[in-house]
């Protein structure tokens, strides 16, 4: 039986993550999914699902180079499904998040979540949440041509939406995903429930280098002249979660602590 959704996932050196990431989809309520690992030049990842194959359909592609939005593009063509869901190999999900998604697209043609974003410790090898916050704010088509407060992981959209706009733009690199929300929305129904099934690690503060933000300003200059943005600030995500805290909207929470499948205690 072919899968109706394809879980495309870029992975590099995080290993303990996409193991974490792994067995939250053991546990999801909905089953009737594929799992493609897409090894961005990495170490060797078939050693990591061999525990899962008993009960995920997945399996490793290797990209043979350290791209991810090529990897997320190769993901897409490579998929048997007809609905695409995105994540990073440091995400999770909560049980119910595929059965949930997969009900608003009868409604929509893409659907975003919000998301808990989750700080940690590492104990034992392995992550340990020590706080968490939602990130939940209303889609406004607007203020998105503002400030992008679109998490991708988790997002679930049909696969034939890529027919009509074409695959992620790799020049857009960074800002990849922000682009897709923008060409997805000027053509299809976008859904955003209230709803925080998405897991997000959110540790450390994303400084960068000189060099790095030389890098990243030219992918965002391209892609505010791609999109005729004027007058536009480059922000990372923690810059923006803190202008916007006030805008928090009241959301759907069902996350304690424990990260989707692990019980309480390890």
């Amino acid at each position: 039986m072919n899968p109706i959704v394809s879980i495309v996932i870029p992975a590099y050196k995080r290993e303990t993550e996409l193991t974490e990431l792994l067995e939250s989809l053991t546990v999801q309520t909905f089953q009737q999914f594929e799992v493609l690992v897409m090894n961005n030049e990495g170490p060797p990842k078939q050693h990591l699902l061999a525990p899962f194959l008993n009960q995920l359909d997945a399996r490793v592609i290797e990209v043979g180079e350290n791209h991810h939005v090529r990897a997320r593009n190769r993901g897409v063509l490579e998929a048997r499904g007809d609905v695409i869901l995105l994540l990073d190999d440091d995400d999770l999900l909560m049980p119910t998040h595929l059965e949930e998604g997969l009900r608003d697209l009868q409604q929509a043609d893409l659907v975003y979540s919000d998301a808990e974003l989750f700080r940690f410790e590492w104990r034992a090898g392995r992550r340990v949440v020590t706080d968490w916050e939602p990130f939940a704010y209303a889609f406004d088509r607007e203020r998105m041509r503002q400030d992008s407060t679109f998490i991708p992981s988790g997002t679930m959209y049909r696969k034939s939406i890529h027919d009509t706009i074409g695959l992620f733009d790799e020049d857009v690199y960074n800002y990849w995903d922000w682009d897709f929300l923008l060409r997805v929305m000027d053509a299809f129904t976008v859904s955003h429930p209230a709803r925080a099934t998405v897991l997000y690690a959110f540790n450390g503060t994303d400084n960068l280098s000189a060099k790095q933000d030389e890098t990243r300003r030219r992918y965002f200059d391209h892609f505010c002249q791609k999109h005729g943005l004027t007058d536009m600030e480059m922000k990372n995500f923690h810059i923006v979660q803190e202008e916007r805290r006030a805008f928090v909207r009241q959301t759907e929470r069902t996350f304690t602590g424990v990260l989707p499948g692990r019980t309480e205690g390890e």
